[in-house]
């Protein structure tokens, strides 16, 4: 009787040994990759923003010890929204103070983080006030490329300028009111559009152009 106990206990533990060993074998667990000996990692935090053109300075010696600029221009006639998997905004460190310098698609505006504190081991994440918008331009339901202007609040300044597109385009701005404007003087088209940038979302600049079955009276400020 004692032999034949022994025996089924021998058997569960090599049957619970072979299923555990089967589980580990088919389940696979993502580790996030260690930090170098020696380095920190700086981490950006851009609400759900997965690629800007940014670099990072050491405020002690004013170099620039980190600079990448993979996103290319809206403003471009071949330029289209980009799906990643993976987040472009992290970069290992020497520990220091740094600067992080983000590249907004308004030339004259640059969002700068100063005193950045990257410690040896750790992993330093900042914060980037930044959003997205995107322009859709469409005449009779149907998309169109026209020629926009971007301006801030008070449209005192010109912001930005480009071309709408069939295909998605995003661009990156610090949060704000901003106005848009497409004019287009052989149409008789003067559009003006407020619009909000907020941090962890795409806002979409909605303009529907005057129909081409209406004659020229009926297309005087259309799409207003």
């Amino acid at each position: 009787m004692e032999k034949k106990t022994r025996h089924r206990t021998q058997i569960w533990v090599l049957a619970a040994a072979t299923f555990l060993m089967g589980c580990a074998a088919t389940t696979q667990v993502d580790l996030p990759p260690s930090i170098p000996e020696g380095k920190g990692q700086l981490l950006l935090e851009a609400g759900g923003i997965m690629e800007l053109n940014w670099s990072v300075i050491d405020q002690e010696t004013q170099e620039v010890v980190y600079s990448t600029s993979p996103r290319p221009s809206p403003l471009s006639p071949s330029a289209f929204q980009r799906q990643l998997r993976e987040s472009q905004l992290q970069v290992y460190l020497d520990p220091g103070i740094y600067t992080v310098v983000v590249n907004t698609d308004f030339e004259s505006d640059i969002i700068e983080v100063s005193d950045v504190e990257v410690v040896q081991g750790e992993v330093k994440w900042v914060p980037i006030q930044i959003g997205r918008f995107m322009v859709l331009a469409t005449r009779d339901n149907v998309p169109e490329q026209v020629r926009f202007v971007v301006y801030d609040y008070n449209m005192r300044a010109i912001l930005g300028q480009g071309m709408t597109s069939t295909q998605v385009r995003h661009f990156v701005a610090r949060p704000g009111i901003y106005k848009l404007r497409i004019e287009n003087l052989a149409m008789q088209t003067d559009v003006i559009r407020e619009f909000p940038v907020r941090m962890g979302t795409v806002y979409p600049v909605r303009v529907e152009m005057a129909p081409s079955t209406q004659d020229e009276g009926e297309q005087q400020g259309g799409g207003s």
